[in-house]
């Protein structure tokens, strides 16, 4: 491998004369040291609750107007925590002073001792009568005390501010930059802390108070600076396009990266850093990346990275793409200060890491291989050539592996190499393309870098059986490749230097052998992929469904944001459907349509009877391990409230109600009730787990049985068994296989039975959506 020694370059600018001008507004501060109704709601609301829970009261009282203080104050409201007869909600509530009358409410509902506060603070909330205003340092020092005894869910934070709506053109409403990312700032004037570092409270991104200003001598590292002409600099300090006003500049420059120093909002000095490398990235985290033909370099605290074609942005270290040359990195004192990313994405390849036999880890501790033809392998200096059918193992510590990755390359395009070490579906896989082998503490990866096309081939008849024919394995192919391109953007295994694994955490690749006809799909919607809005999609798709599509409310999430996913029928109809209540799903579920494209299909009806004692122990065998998985979605019961807790066991189960439903019939929320704790589960793969059916059996709906797995869909219903008034078990009547969003692989393929295209098969799971070849975008 080609080795680079990178020169640490950096050019300071003098100012000829130290002055600048921010293009700042300061207002003034406030002349009393009182605070308002609507401000101390605030601080007090984002105490208690989280922003989610105070923008669900938002209509509780206040529902015409939309002031900033109007949610805060409807959960002081709705909570009990502001006293509704001596602050009638009304316009001009939010604007008077917050009394001591007030304060003493919100205590004594959140059972807080005044006498307490009184021995930490020194105040005496007693001795005021009900009228008398809390001054602003006296409710500070008290709300300190609060936050103090609070759960550490209001955060001290330094920062600098360095943009606000007043400076920064094009700004959000309520929304500043800040050395730690945009923070909202809802009923604060902090224009005066421009260019200052300050701690204050923050929660859910927004600034609860500022506390005190640190110091106004900071320096704004590694902005990207777009001009330095004679007395003016324009420069992005995150995403706050900034300009600057100096008397004069040494030299003049333009985009590039350097710091920024300034004290009193007067430029102090200016170092740029000129020095960039750029070639194909194998790996990045936080810490360092690996670039092809430089090998690893750190990466140094202040990092930033932003992207300058088209509009400039900040972007995300995840934002930098693995396997592709598309950045430009600063570097300087040996280290990547910056990255740039200077050209956009043509995705033709992806990288794909290659789990271990049965999908049970990303990591082997010993590698065989060979190849179809011959190959060589190369890792820094050292390159060694094998004949085809020649074995090749490789161990951790292997002599081979001297700190950089092994790269096996075929010797020509159609050469594959194949894992002695590893099994799947149809035995040894072998591999297109070329494979990179590096090594962890846990043991060796591997990562097999292939064209996207060639992805696909192995992709579909491992997702799809390819019995189904062409047409449908052509929506499979699109399907895959849509979600592989917006996977391979979301660079889940950018710290191993992959974009997706190979099994069902992202799509099966390569585990059962491919076929012409997969290959004649894939070939067939050359690049094509699913968009909406002319934005691609993710095209979820599952086994089978119970006669209906759903939306990702199944995931307790946005529906929102994928308007393209609806709750309707899978049958010729295609009719919106809701089935939200019990009863409704009750009688969809208990029954059978033949006009449904999944009838017949063995997980198109299941169901399977459990005793309470069958069932407590599927629930206790998995519960803690549930709850470690998703803990704000595994709850239980407390008093009156429900908390995030360890959980273990439910002792015996008494009772199951489901307290909530999808439109779809998804079950969205069940209470489970046991003898020793009772527990709420929000969670559609944490259910299923839960309600593992174990050796009581699973009856499909082609008469079949099976035993010892979690339950196929959350779309089920529990039915009580009585002995008299007793429950002793129950009866789960379910239907489909998988989380029933989006596509159904075998719904697709009566579709095309019925004379369906595939791509009259993609608009109908997903709504309004278009094809698009990602190679001309």
């Amino acid at each position: 491998m080609k080795r680079i020694k990178i020169i640490s370059i950096g050019i300071v600018i003098l100012l000829a004369t130290v002055g600048i001008f921010a293009t700042i507004l300061l207002l003034p501060a406030r002349s009393d040291n009182s605070i308002s109704k609507g401000l101390a709601s605030k601080m007090l609301a984002l105490l208690d609750g989280n922003m989610e829970e105070v923008k669900a009261t938002s209509d509780y009282f206040y529902s015409k107007e939309s002031k900033w203080y109007e949610k805060y104050m409807n959960y002081m409201y709705a909570n009990g925590l502001l006293d509704k007869k001596t602050n009638k909600p009304h316009k001009d509530t939010a604007a008077k002073v917050f009394n001591y009358g007030d304060l003493r409410f919100y205590l004594e509902a959140k059972q807080i001792e005044i006498s307490k506060i009184k021995e930490v603070t020194g105040i005496d909330c007693e001795e005021f009568s009900d009228k008398d205003e809390v001054k602003k340092t006296d409710f500070m020092e008290i709300y300190e005390y609060l936050v103090a005894a609070s759960k550490g869910e209001v955060c001290a934070l330094n920062f600098v501010l360095c943009g606000t709506p007043a400076n920064i053109e094009g700004a959000k409403s309520w929304i500043c930059y800040t050395s730690i990312g945009e923070l909202g700032f809802e009923g604060l004037a902090i224009d005066r802390y421009m260019d200052n570092e300050v701690m204050a409270y923050v929660r859910d991104n927004e600034i609860i108070a500022i506390v005190l200003k640190i110091t106004d001598e900071v320096t704004y590292h590694n902005a990207w600076l777009e001009k330095g002409s004679n007395n003016t600099l324009i420069a992005y300090i995150g995403s706050a396009k900034r300009t600057f006003y100096v008397n004069e500049l040494s030299s003049n420059f333009e985009k590039t990266i350097g710091d920024v120093s300034l004290k009193g909002q007067q430029v102090t000095g200016i170092v740029l850093k000129p020095v960039t490398i750029n070639g194909k990235v194998l790996l990045i985290n936080e810490d360092k990346v690996e670039i092809e033909g430089y090998g690893e370099i750190l990466i140094e605290d202040n990092f930033k990275v932003y992207k300058n074609y088209g509009v400039i942005e900040e972007q995300k270290l995840s934002d930098i793409l693995v396997g592709y040359d598309l950045t430009d990195f600063v570097v300087a004192d040996g280290k990547i200060c910056a990255a740039i990313i200077s050209r956009d994405l043509h995705a033709d390849n992806i990288r794909v890491m290659v789990m271990s036999t049965g999908f049970t880890s990303l990591f082997h501790q010993r590698i065989s291989l060979t190849g179809t033809t011959g190959f060589t392998l190369s890792c820094g200096e050292v390159t060694e050539h094998f004949d085809a059918g020649e074995i090749l193992d490789i161990y951790p510590g292997s002599s081979y592996l001297t700190g950089e990755r092994i790269t096996i390359c075929p010797d020509n395009i159609a050469g594959k190499i194949t894992l002695l070490s590893v099994k799947k579906g149809y035995g040894n896989p072998s591999y297109g393309g070329k494979i990179e082998i590096g090594q962890y503490e846990e043991g060796l990866t591997i990562i097999n870098d292939i064209p996207l096309e060639e992805y696909l081939y192995a992709v579909v008849p491992s997702e799809m059986p390819t019995s189904f024919g062409v047409e449908a394995l052509k929506v499979q192919a699109v399907c895959a490749r849509s979600y592989a391109y917006k996977q391979l953007l979301g660079n889940a295994y950018s710290m191993y230097g992959a974009h997706v694994d190979d099994s069902t955490n992202f799509q099966v690749y390569n585990n059962s052998a491919t076929s012409e006809d997969a290959i004649q799909a894939v070939r067939e919607t050359y690049g094509l992929i699913a968009t909406y809005n002319d934005s691609p999609i993710s095209t979820y798709y599952y086994s089978t469904s119970c006669g209906v599509s759903a939306d990702i409310a199944v995931w307790n999430s946005n529906v929102l944001g994928m308007p393209f996913l609806v709750n309707k029928g899978i049958d010729p109809k295609g009719e919106a459907i809701d089935l939200s209540g019990e009863e409704a799903f009750k009688g969809f579920i208990k029954s059978e349509d033949a006009s449904d494209f999944d009838y017949g299909f063995p997980y198109y009806r299941w169901n399977s009877t459990m005793t309470l004692e069958q069932l407590s122990t599927s629930i206790n065998s998995s519960l803690f391990a549930r709850y470690c998985a998703s803990p704000g979605k595994v709850l239980v019961k407390q008093n009156d409230g429900w908390v995030s807790q360890e959980i273990r066991s439910i002792g015996v189960l008494q009772k199951i109600e489901v307290t909530k439903r999808s439109k779809a019939g998804a079950v969205l929320e069940v209470i489970i009730f046991g003898s020793e704790n009772t527990v709420k589960v929000s969670d559609e793969l944490g259910l299923r787990y839960l309600l593992n059916v174990g050796n009581a059996g699973l009856k499909l709906f082609d008469g079949g049985v099976i035993n010892g797995r979690m339950l196929p869909s959350a779309y089920c219903y529990f039915e009580p068994v009585k002995e008299g008034s007793e429950i002793i078990g129950y009866t789960i009547w379910g239907g489909g296989n998988g989380h029933g969003i989006g596509m159904s692989q075998n719904a697709v393929s009566n579709m095309v039975k019925s004379g369906m295209s595939y791509d009259e098969i993609l608009t109908f799971f997903y709504e309004g959506t278009s094809l698009m070849n990602m190679y001309d975008r």
